[in-house]
């Protein structure tokens, strides 16, 4: 599970650098800029998730409820990190809002094409 967060935060990485290049070149640096910040949003956000599964690992011993209360508290954190930046970016940082918004949506998709990627062993 851990090698595949990985895979999609270097996927994220690559896909920031792409809308922002592609920002660039279509609209300049203004877009280019807001694009990379929402690609980086949703790194963090990836970044955050693969915090918690190492420290969640250190806590093998733990009960089922315990289990599930960190997870929804790793939900909750993220949704919450993500959700604050974004919100920096479109209000005080001035970025241009859809390319922020387009830079976040294709950082994402990373999630969805990192499985895609993974060669499974028959």
């Amino acid at each position: 599970m851990e090698s595949s967060v990985y895979r999609t935060a270097w996927l994220q990485i690559v896909t920031s650098v792409v809308a922002g290049v592609l920002g660039y070149v279509l609209q300049g640096e203004a877009v280019a800029k807001a694009a990379l910040y929402g690609g980086l949003v949703a790194l963090m956000g990836t970044l955050l998730l693969l915090w918690r599964m190492r420290r969640s690992e250190q806590k093998i011993l733990l009960g089922t409820h315990q289990h599930l209360w960190l997870f929804y508290r790793s939900s909750l954190e993220r949704f919450l990190v993500v959700c604050t930046f974004l919100a920096l970016g479109m209000g005080p940082f001035n970025l241009v809002s859809a390319a922020v918004l387009i830079g976040f949506v294709a950082s994402q998709l990373a999630w969805v094409i990192a499985p895609l990627t993974t060669r499974k062993n028959n």
